[in-house]
């Protein structure tokens, strides 16, 4: 049985685990990246971009080809609506998730913040494979959510993807006690507050440069993930030995009917046998030996 009055001060050192230190290590080196390019970017086009007028966005041939990034490398990469699914460049869901603002760094530390506060301790519960799935899919379906609800917006960051995991968090370790802002608080009552105000803002529309609705399906994501993940893993066990019975009773079925036509061919010569049963012979002769092979 695991403590549950977990509390989350200063020790650094205790909330590492292997996947977690890779993981802040590669946004760490994307932000890295980011920067590098970014500024490579203005040097060579110290022009900011314009910001065009909603009857200039539907002349899409008068934009540049990386609007309405700053560079490419960052066009490439973050999630933008009509890039991912228009041009099928189905790569941002993932890549998005590495990804953060270059002019306000604290979009990247609390981030990596919340990632080591929450993401080791649900990795200890769900092991490191399960762990990697909640948290990729749970990003990839942050970025449908933003694509459904905010089609012309682009995102990035890995927020979806670590508020599945505090969502997690707090069905596992509900009672434990985290720090926020000094404040000690439960975990499952910062969750729910973190649910009211992303709800709030998704329901109440602001101007911003929040993605409310990856946080959103973040939430929910995890939620679902931890709820029902088990019994759907359950449930595909249980299909994938009921079609290898299926599988199994088809091969002894076609093993009789084969012994049966043999014993014909025994009993009365190849010629007696009917046209039906000479293509059955070949059929089964060709799927034993393609499963020979």
């Amino acid at each position: 049985m695991r403590n549950n009055r977990l509390t989350f001060g200063i020790n650094i050192g205790s909330k590492w685990t292997r996947i977690i230190m890779i993981l802040i290590i590669a946004n760490v080196g994307v932000f890295m990246l980011q920067l590098l390019f970014s500024t490579v970017s203005l040097q060579w086009s110290p022009q900011m971009i314009n910001i065009f007028s909603d009857e200039q966005l539907g002349h899409t041939a008068a934009l540049p080809w990386y609007y309405p990034a700053s560079d490419k490398f960052t066009k490439l990469f973050w999630l933008y609506p009509p890039d991912t699914l228009g041009h099928l460049w189905l790569w941002q869901f993932f890549t998005y998730m590495f990804l953060h603002s270059t002019t306000d760094p604290w979009h990247l530390i609390f981030n990596m913040l919340g990632l080591w506060m929450f993401g080791s301790e649900v990795e200890r519960v769900l092991g490191s494979r399960r762990f990697l799935t909640l948290y990729f899919t749970a990003g990839i379906f942050a970025g449908i959510c933003c694509c459904i609800f905010t089609p012309w917006t682009p995102i990035l960051g890995a927020s979806g993807a670590i508020f599945a995991i505090e969502v997690a968090f707090a069905m596992y370790f509900p009672n434990s006690t985290v720090i926020l802002y000094f404040f000690p608080m439960k975990a499952k009552y910062l969750v729910m507050i973190f649910a009211g105000i992303t709800i709030f803002n998704c329901i109440v529309p602001k101007t911003g440069n929040i993605a409310h609705f990856a946080h959103l399906g973040g939430l929910v994501y995890g939620f679902l993930f931890v709820r029902y993940s088990y019994r759907v893993e359950t449930y595909l066990k249980k299909w994938q030995i009921h079609q290898h019975e299926k599988e199994l009773m088809k091969e002894q079925e076609l093993r009789a009917r084969v012994d049966e036509i043999l014993d014909k061919v025994n009993r009365e010569g190849l010629r007696n046998l009917s046209w039906r049963e000479r293509s059955f012979l070949k059929s089964a002769s060709k799927r034993y030996k393609k499963n020979r092979e």
